[in-house]
């Protein structure tokens, strides 16, 4: 039986109205539980149980490349509870230079360098535990086992060379591998690409390292699925030129007037049965003025992707600069024309790809606040933006050491102890995932101890002191695929990751 709203529009007009309407829900502001919400209205429950599925989704993956450290973002546990950890820049004492340690729920350990994240803990997932990268200069990589499971050094039976795609590209420290399953960007891409809803552009890596390393982009061979490369701002500025929109999008009074009603039918009644916060009803009563307007003003608004001067000071603030000779753009002028392309609809994938030049032999203080605000001040003004704009249900952000991550010990290298992957978004189950703590005195400081967890439920198995007994990496990059909504006949296709389960302790039921 149709709903009393739907059977007002005319049968000749039902088709046209329900693209509008899907366009109009698809829209990165509009909670995804309110789509559901409204589709029922429309055309029933049993309709809208089938919307989900086919909800578009936004992923910006952020690419940190020379053995990234995220040991001043979050503490392991194991490590900030031991007594008399030995603490320095050199030899095998831990690389941790904190002042005030604060213990937060879920398992995190937060440095004064990182406290800015505590309110988003709920939606952030860090986990340390994964396959260790495999380049043979102590492990620096272009792809790694969490972003293309499988890869390797031999091409053939559907394994593709995945740094054919990369311009300027130099085998020196980004290691010349094959692989038949995408990086995580492009099959999101491909996806988003698959569900024809609303007009968005092709997703954009911006090609943003100081030097000589890469970072691989594959789309395995699927339609559409690779990125566009943007080498520069102004390349990616020329790519989304401004544009002018029509916000008079519908074409008569009599969809206009069933819209408006299906919205304010969306009343506290939702947001109560849905635990939205009172801020949420604020923000969707005023989303119903917007739309309103949108629907009888006959305007146009422009979007326009270059940053203003108070945009800049916003996304800037406190970031310490890019360390290399050719910088490119730092890294919160990547995420915030991200965070602009994702929220405008104007694209729904979007990669950065950063670095911090290569430390050899010792990690100092300077460096390890550096990595920590670098990835912090950006993470959460990212997560901030992206719940102002009504659309972290919908949002997610992966953030990548393809390098791996070293061990505690200081002089340490990427091929040793950690790997480490960080993941945000309405969808994610926040926690630290895994622990390290100190197996042992050596020299002037520690062996360490690994703390692995199980991909059924995530509880930690027997710690080991060597580098096998990882978390492998189709377990995550499944996770991410998931977690976006992308279909499991997608992405359990590729030989590499079959037969391996996602971390759905990672995701929110």
């Amino acid at each position: 039986m149709k709903s009393p709203l739907f059977k007002d529009i005319s049968p000749i007009k039902r088709r046209r109205f329900l693209k509008v309407l899907g366009a109009a829900l698809a829209s990165p502001s509009i909670p995804l539980m309110l789509k559901h919400d409204a589709m029922s209205l429309v055309m029933g429950e049993a309709y809208a149980q089938a919307v989900p599925a086919n909800t578009p989704t936004y992923f910006m993956e952020i690419n940190l490349r020379d053995q990234w450290d995220f040991g001043h973002v979050f503490v392991s546990p194991g490590l900030a509870t031991h007594t008399n950890l030995r603490r320095g820049p050199t030899g095998r004492r831990a690389a941790l230079f904190y002042n005030n340690l604060s213990q937060q729920r879920r398992n995190f350990y937060l440095t004064e360098h990182s406290m800015e994240l505590e309110p988003h803990l709920d939606d952030i997932a860090c986990c340390e535990m994964f396959e260790l990268s495999v380049g043979r200069i102590h492990g620096h990589e272009a792809a790694n086992a969490t972003r293309s499971p499988g890869r390797g050094y031999s091409g053939g039976n559907g394994r593709m060379a995945m740094f054919e795609q990369e311009p300027s590209y130099t085998e020196q420290g980004n290691e010349p591998h094959f692989s038949s399953t995408p990086t995580p960007a492009a099959l999101h891409n491909y996806w988003q690409k698959q569900l024809g809803q609303g007009a968005f552009r092709n997703g954009v890596a911006f090609k943003g390292i100081s030097r000589f390393h890469n970072v691989y982009h594959f789309g395995a061979g699927l339609p559409g699925a690779e990125l566009d490369r943007s080498q520069n701002v102004q390349d990616l500025l020329d790519r989304f030129p401004d544009e002018v929109r029509d916000l008079n999008v519908l074409a008569s009074a009599e969809e206009a007037d069933t819209v408006a009603r299906i919205l304010k039918s969306l009343d506290a009644r939702f947001f109560q049965k849905y635990g939205y916060t009172a801020g949420a009803k604020e923000r969707h009563e005023q989303n119903l003025v917007e739309v309103q307007q949108l629907l009888y003003s006959g305007q146009t608004e422009t979007i326009s992707l270059p940053l203003t001067d108070e945009e800049q000071a916003y996304w800037s603030a406190g970031v310490p600069p890019q360390v290399g000779q050719n910088v490119k753009a730092n890294i919160w002028e990547q995420v915030a024309y991200g965070y602009k392309l994702l929220s405008s609809g104007m694209s729904r994938t979007y990669a950065v790809e950063f670095d911090y030049v290569d430390v050899h032999d010792q990690r100092t203080e300077d460096q390890m606040r550096v990595m920590a605000r670098q990835t912090v001040l950006p993470l959460t003004r990212l997560i901030e933006s992206f719940k102002n704009a009504g659309m972290w249900d919908r949002t997610m952000i992966a953030i990548y050491s393809l390098d791996g991550g070293r061990s505690p010990a200081a002089s340490s290298y990427g091929n040793e102890g950690k790997n480490t992957v960080i993941l945000a978004g309405g969808m994610i189950e926040g926690g630290y995932y895994g622990d390290i703590s100190v197996a042992g005195d050596n020299g002037d400081g520690h062996n360490y101890r690994y703390h692995v967890p199980t991909i059924a439920n995530g509880a930690q198995t027997n710690a080991v002191e060597t580098n096998g007994n990882r978390v492998p990496g189709a377990a995550i990059w499944k996770t991410v695929q998931k977690g976006l909504g992308v279909p499991s006949t997608v992405y359990d296709q590729f030989a590499d990751v079959q037969g391996v389960g996602s971390l759905d302790w990672m995701l929110k039921s």
